[in-house]
């Protein structure tokens, strides 16, 4: 029986589809796990037809607690709105859910086990957050629909100068695509101009007038993603705002131009603008569209960098899972007859080779290593287990106000995620216990690749230290009661 996620969202012609546009994509990454259910108070009726055609269910809410109302300790959240507070995550989170957030501004405190943001040059330091949050930055994240990933996965075909692509998203409530499309025209240069519609645009008849005395423009209106990722592969130039549509348009390599014209875009073009991933238009102003399609034809062949590389699903697929495993997995306290299963686990040649101390262990050696740990007022040490099985330790040695965390997995469990979840959990229960530390610590043999990773994966700061990294956490005494 698979477990059940709910996605929290909401989209209009108002607010923009742009919400419910790539948690559908989401959905689609993870069917294979979960029973998904959008939770909505705003959905177009398009877009109703599309979650249920797509196999998903839909409950519509009347106000936000109806949600809350229903979840149980088995379920997985998404939360992607900017409406929701902290304290709707925190409910959440005192249900006993996993909780995952879809957060592109970072400004307001999280509550998530899991943040989401597929915008670039993105820092876990940006988010006032939680020490066992882990996230998922920048566009090897990015939440777009089956066929653009598959468009990033087939490269770039050689693409005609003379040929573009405008879409404004599902609504363009200032009719933009109007716009932008007067000044491609205006340029003389394009044989070819797709203009792209969707759902919810209410400016038909402003296009319709273009249609009717210009035979280079092709409209199409609320188009399938197979369509648009079709269109976007055949041009060598998109014109698309800094919301999920240009993560969408990146995956075709071709050219983009893009700018922002809500205060919402603003990190996403920045940041994405940062990355050299377009040609900035900045306001969408007519002069500032004109200046960046005069770039676009003087920088000649020259391409933005492209980002996303159409592998995204299998690595959110494999947070997800993740954050399953967490329910079958549990921390206790070490006890002496965990001698010869700590003792095994110490010896074995995949363990040492990232040890940071390589002499070789004598059973009588670790015995009596171990119950000076087990004396040690200033060590706290668990045993892990996934479902009912140990799987590996976790320690942290206490000097001062810091806590150094050496942790390890069984062998047969490398390769399974675990070890951010053996991480996490060991915060968790740390944090909690009685101990004079604010700060967590951990030192990492640079060969270590995957155990730099899992602590990065935290918002641990890297610092070199000597031959290795150190990986510093500041946990401080807000949150002893998380």
């Amino acid at each position: 029986m698979k477990s059940k996620l709910y996605i929290r969202t909401d989209g209009s012609p108002s607010i923009g589809l742009g919400h419910l546009v790539r948690c559908i994509a989401l959905a689609k990454m993870l069917v294979d796990d979960f029973d998904i259910i959008f939770a909505c108070k705003q959905v177009p009726e398009t877009i109703i037809e599309e979650i249920k055609t797509d196999g998903f269910q839909l409950l519509r809410l009347d106000n936000d607690d109806d949600l809350i109302s229903i979840l149980s300790p088995d379920d997985l959240v998404v939360l992607d709105s900017y409406e929701l507070e902290s304290d709707y995550q925190k409910s959440i989170k005192m249900i006993g859910c996993g909780l995952i957030c879809i957060d592109d501004l970072h400004e307001k405190t999280t509550y998530a086990d899991l943040v989401l943001n597929h915008t670039p040059c993105v820092s876990p330091s940006e988010y006032p957050a939680q020490p066992y949050t882990q996230y998922a930055l920048g566009p090897n994240y990015a939440l777009i629909r089956p066929a653009f990933l598959n468009l990033a996965k087939k490269g770039r075909l050689p693409g005609k100068s003379d040929s573009v692509l405008i879409c404004f998203g599902g609504s363009d409530s200032r009719n933009l695509t109007k716009l932008a499309t007067e000044v491609v025209l205006d340029t003389k240069r394009f044989k070819k101009i797709i203009v792209v519609t969707g759902a919810a645009y209410a400016h038909h008849n402003t296009i319709d007038e273009i249609l009717r005395e210009q035979e280079c423009v092709l409209h199409y209106s609320n188009i399938s993603a197979e369509d648009m990722a079709q269109h976007m592969s055949e041009v060598d130039l998109c014109i698309v705002p800094s919301s999920g549509i240009l993560t969408e348009a990146l995956t075709s390599g071709a050219n983009i131009i893009s700018g922002m014209y809500v205060s919402n875009q603003r990190f996403v073009f920045e940041n994405y603008k940062d990355a050299n991933a377009f040609i900035s238009a900045a306001d969408f102003s007519r002069e500032n569209l004109t200046k960046a399609v005069e770039t676009y034809f003087s920088q000649g062949s020259d391409k933005n960098q492209q980002l996303v590389d159409g592998l995204s699903g299998n690595r959110i697929q494999n947070l997800f899972r993740q954050l399953l495993n967490e329910k079958n997995f549990a921390l206790r306290d070490l006890a002496s007859d965990d001698a010869e299963l700590t003792y095994k686990w110490a010896i074995n040649e995949n363990v040492r080779r990232y040890s940071l101390s390589r002499g070789k262990i004598k059973f009588e050696e670790h015995i009596a290593w171990l119950t000076r740990k087990l004396d040690d007022p200033k060590c706290k040490f668990y045993i892990a287990s996934l479902s009912g099985k140990p799987v590996g330790s976790i320690r942290f040695d206490i000097d001062g106000q810091e806590a150094v965390i050496s942790y390890l997995l069984d062998p047969a469990y490398h390769g399974k995620g675990l070890g951010a979840t053996l991480l996490k959990q060991g915060i968790l229960s740390f944090i909690k216990a009685p101990h004079s530390a604010n700060l967590i610590s951990g030192i990492v043999m640079r060969e270590n690749i995957s155990s730099c990773k899992t602590f990065e994966r935290f918002g641990f700061v890297k610092q070199t230290d000597g031959e290795n990294y150190k990986y510093t956490m500041y946990i401080g005494d807000e949150n002893r009661n998380i």
